[in-house]
């Protein structure tokens, strides 16, 4: 017999199945919805040498120079959770000074929701200062006053940067190619090109990486490499000029110059630990130092 009362039991049952469903159909879609990318997209008017201030906590920094006395800024954030702050100084007209930070909104989000990738073209006369806690960071023409970039564990690249250049990474190779200015290189683990440099003041230090200098030294400039455990390799014309001063204590030394003994120095044939002499007319000064690495200096093929 029917019965209405068991009849609407029986409805309003169904109803909440059905609803109980639709709702573990949507959980995944809000869950997707709020992990995917968001994208920043701005544009500021600076003076022609701005100085940009840039903290990231994980992601790729890219920063290329043009013409335009203007900044833009594109990031992609891995999360709607994560934001980059930019913030200009002043806050109207031509800005001098703009700092970019990137921040967590939801304390409890870690590991790849915090990324930000970020690329910034600058005013070639802009000055940076960059830091990337986890994440690589490529410097592209830049004439400003001073370039410094730090990234913890990942490769930091400089291309035809004028001015004072300072690259430091934890872990990171760092590849530096036709500086000018005074340049200044520093990682513990990671390894250290240095190509075609035109700096007359340049100081490498890694750890135990390698380091590699390809180019030819500037008459009266002075170059420092040194390393503990790493070797290092010189790779330079026939023609260049320079003083050489290369040490190691258990590491060993190669070198295929002929080099004039110094004055008041040794010959380069007293030690098997040391290289002390003159190529050419020795224009430039050359240090190279490493504890138990090995010393190669040679002609470039």
């Amino acid at each position: 017999m029917y019965n209405p009362r068991m009849s609407f039991k029986t409805g309003q049952a169904a109803g909440r199945f059905l609803l109980g469903v639709a709702l573990m159909l949507l959980v995944p879609c809000s869950l997707l919805m709020a992990a995917s990318p968001t994208r920043l997209e701005k544009s500021l008017e600076t003076t022609a040498e701005p100085q940009i201030h840039f903290s990231n906590l994980r992601g790729v920094v890219i920063i290329r120079g043009w013409v335009k006395n203007q900044v833009h800024v594109i990031c992609v954030m891995a999360s709607p959770r994560v934001e980059v702050a930019v913030d200009p100084m002043p806050r109207t007209g031509q800005a001098e000074r703009i700092h970019l930070v990137t921040h967590v909104l939801d304390p409890l989000v870690t590991g790849a929701d915090e990324a930000a990738d970020c690329t910034l073209d600058v005013p070639l006369g802009a000055s940076l200062e960059i830091r990337n806690r986890q994440g690589s960071v490529q410097v592209e023409k830049l004439q400003g006053q001073h370039a410094w970039i730090e990234s913890g564990d990942a490769r930091i690249s400089a291309t035809d940067v004028t001015g004072h250049l300072t690259a430091r990474s934890l872990g990171g190779d760092i590849e530096l190619t036709r500086p000018t200015g005074r340049t200044e290189a520093f990682t513990i683990t990671g390894n250290i090109r240095l190509l075609e440099p035109g700096s007359k003041n340049l100081r490498a230090n890694s750890n135990s990486g390698k380091i590699t200098f390809q180019g030819d030294f500037i008459p009266a400039g002075e170059y420092v490499l040194s390393t503990y455990s790493g070797d290092i390799e010189v790779l330079c014309p026939p023609s260049a000029s320079f003083e050489l001063n290369a040490k190691t204590v258990k590491g060993t030394l190669e070198n295929t110059f002929s080099l004039k003994r110094r004055r008041h120095a040794p010959s380069p044939l007293d030690s098997a630990n040391s290289l002390f002499g003159t190529y050419n007319t020795g224009d430039a000064t050359v240090e190279l130092t490493s504890f138990s690495g090995k010393i190669r200096v040679r002609p470039q093929p």
